[in-house]
């Protein structure tokens, strides 16, 4: 089992961070059953939060994105 840190935000979001990939996931990478090693709280670092928070880029009409 990869040992995660479970990260916990003010807003109310979850990250879980690998801390210690085990041995099957570094030779097939095939994702095995977490096993939670360490709790963290966190107060205003959530990156989906501070995503939306953002103002918009001023020159982004000027950016062509592929669109499929």
């Amino acid at each position: 089992m990869c040992d995660f840190t479970q990260i916990e935000y003010a807003c109310g979001h979850f990250r879980w961070i690998a801390s210690l990939w085990c041995s099957k996931y570094r030779q097939t990478h095939e994702r095995c059953e977490p096993n939670v090693v360490h709790f963290d709280t966190r107060e205003n670092e959530c990156g989906d939060c501070l995503s939306k928070n953002r103002a918009p880029v001023p020159w982004e009409d000027l950016i062509t994105r592929f669109r499929a």
